[in-house]
C-alpha cells in the first residue's frame, strides 16, 4: 500500500481504499435503502388511488359503497377534510393507512375505503406499485451508472 491510503495492484487499478470501502457498504446497504425509496415514493401513489375511489363513492376494489339510510349516495364530502386526510405513509419499508379526521374510524366498518387487511390488493394498487418500484429502480440504477 502506497502513502495517503492509496493501493496499486499489479494490472496497474489506483484507488483510494476509503472510497472503495464506501462503495462497498453502500452496495451492501442497497437493498434497503431501495426498499425504503420505493415504499417513500409508492406512499404518495396508493394516497392518490384511494383518494380517487373515496372521491367516487367506492372502496379500494371499485365496488360502490352501500347506500345510506334513506337510499341516498353516500359521499362523505361534507367538508372535505375526511378525503384530504386519506393516506398512506411509509414507515421504513412498510405502507400503512392513515384515515383522517376522528370519526372517520367509525365510517371504516360501514364503508371500506382502503383494502381489507391480509385480502389480495386491487389490481390497481398492484399495477401502481409495480410501476412506481420500476420507476425508483431504474433512477436508482441510471444514478449509478453517471
Amino acid at each position: 500500500m502506497g502513502h495517503g491510503g492509496t493501493f496499486a495492484m499489479s494490472a496497474g487499478l489506483r484507488g483510494n481504499v476509503g472510497t472503495l470501502r464506501r462503495l462497498e457498504q453502500t452496495i451492501r446497504e442497497l437493498p434497503r435503502t431501495l426498499a425504503h425509496e420505493v415504499a417513500s415514493a409508492s406512499a404518495s401513489t396508493i394516497t392518490e388511488l384511494a383518494r380517487r375511489t373515496f372521491n367516487a363513492s367506492q372502496n379500494a376494489y371499485g365496488d360502490a359503497w352501500d347506500v345510506g339510510a334513506e337510499g341516498q349516495r353516500v359521499t362523505m364530502r361534507k367538508s372535505g377534510r375526511a378525503a384530504a386526510g386519506l393516506a398512506y405513509v411509509a414507515t421504513g419499508t412498510r405502507l400503512r393507512s392513515k384515515l383522517g379526521p376522528h370519526y372517520m374510524r367509525y365510517q371504516v366498518g360501514k364503508r371500506n375505503i382502503f383494502p381489507r387487511a391480509g385480502a389480495k390488493l386491487p389490481a390497481l394498487y398492484v399495477e401502481a406499485l409495480a410501476a412506481k418500484g420500476r420507476a425508483v429502480i431504474a433512477a436508482h440504477l441510471a444514478g449509478a451508472l453517471r
